[in-house]
């Protein structure tokens, strides 16, 4: 075939197109819509930036870097403190780039037993994203009416399918609510494969299955500072036994956490009383922005565990419009199906929440 045929086949080239895998074919990039908003209440990150002797602090740490150097391979400084902060074995420690990154690491692993993944939804993009990617079969359990596991319909999928991961965001994104502890616990008692808490926002919640670990060897957690204010430094944490640690680790590309986030990290690890009281900040924010929801009409707001509110509208994508038209941005989840008319608001600024409040008031009364 000359070149000139090759350009003239339909929809590009069909032999690109046959390399591509039909599960990467048949399915959609990550992607958040960006709006040039002053206020941006729509990403789940904390509004407060460094105080200004941290920030000091973490000027003086990247001017000694060299960059014309690899970063430790292991990150073995960083880990050991993560390791002091959590109370955590460092040998169950391992880190990714953004738990996204762990998800993938995750997959890779543990996917040649029966190569399925059961989660439930609605929960976290990129388990489904990544799975299917990946070539795994997705189970898709729903929530029940109060976004909680259906622990009856869970048991089933579990004995019939036995899948090789089990993937529980607790708090889940994007209802904001812990999934029930002993749903959970009964779950990682039955399951013969992996199951994965994901405990992204359990700084906003209080509460971590962690001890489990020392009785469970099938259960793995998650953490990530992206939450609670360093969302730039793409931190993700895996904390299980040694022995899981062992081989997840197998499948880590090398260098996979730069020289700057380890920098910066250990920086605010080590200098970290601030991160706790502005997360008490945005707890009683959220309090706060909830009670004002729920007065709204015609709004439905849930409670929430996590550092933004999920709630439902009469007209997501109107509101949704209206709202960037006043310079404030929120995440709309908008679809056929269980999340028709659902929208989610981070938590933000005093400042902020008034501001976003004060323009919904604004257009739900117009």
């Amino acid at each position: 075939m000359t070149s000139k045929d090759k350009k003239s086949e339909p929809n590009g080239s069909s032999i690109i197109a046959s390399r591509v895998s039909r599960e990467i074919r048949d399915i959609s990039p990550y992607s958040v819509p960006r709006f040039d908003c002053k206020i941006r209440l729509d990403g789940n990150e904390s509004p407060f930036s460094l105080p200004k002797e941290v920030q000091e602090k973490v000027d003086r740490a990247i001017k000694d870097i060299s960059i014309n150097r690899y970063p430790d391979p292991d990150a073995k400084s960083l880990v050991e403190l993560i390791s002091r902060v959590c109370e955590f074995p460092k040998e169950g420690i391992l880190l990714g780039n953004g738990s996204d990154e762990l998800i993938g690491m995750l997959i890779t692993t543990f996917s040649s037993g029966t190569g399925k993944i059961l989660c439930p939804a609605p929960t976290f993009s990129m388990y489904k994203l990544t799975g299917l990617a990946m070539g795994a079969e997705l189970i898709a359990v729903p929530l029940d009416q109060n976004f909680d596991i259906d622990l009856e319909n869970s048991m089933s999928y579990i004995e019939a399918n036995d899948p090789d991961l089990i993937f529980l965001a607790s708090p889940n994104n994007p209802t904001g609510n812990m999934y029930s502890a002993g749903k959970i616990a009964e779950i990682i008692s039955v399951a013969r494969g992996v199951v994965v808490v994901d405990e992204a926002y359990s700084d906003f919640s209080g509460y971590t299955f962690l001890p489990l670990i020392k009785e469970c060897e099938n259960l793995v957690i998650l953490r990530t500072l992206s939450k609670v204010g360093f969302a730039g430094l793409r931190i993700g944490m895996l904390l299980a036994r040694e022995n899981l640690v062992n081989e997840i680790n197998k499948v880590r590309y090398p260098y996979n956490i730069n020289s700057l986030s380890q920098a910066v990290a250990e920086v605010v690890l080590e200098n970290h009383e601030f991160v706790t009281e502005n997360i008490q900040l945005i707890i009683r924010e959220r309090d706060r922005v909830f009670n004002a929801l729920s007065a709204m009409e015609p709004i439905k707001a849930y409670p929430s565990d996590a550092n933004f509110i999920f709630f439902r509208v009469n007209n997501a994508d109107s509101l949704f419009s209206r709202l960037v038209e006043k310079d404030i941005l929120i995440r709309n989840f908008n679809k056929p199906g269980r999340l028709k008319n659902f929208m989610r608001v981070t938590i933000g600024t005093p400042e902020e929440n008034d501001s976003f409040l004060s323009a919904l008031s604004e257009v739900l009364s117009s």
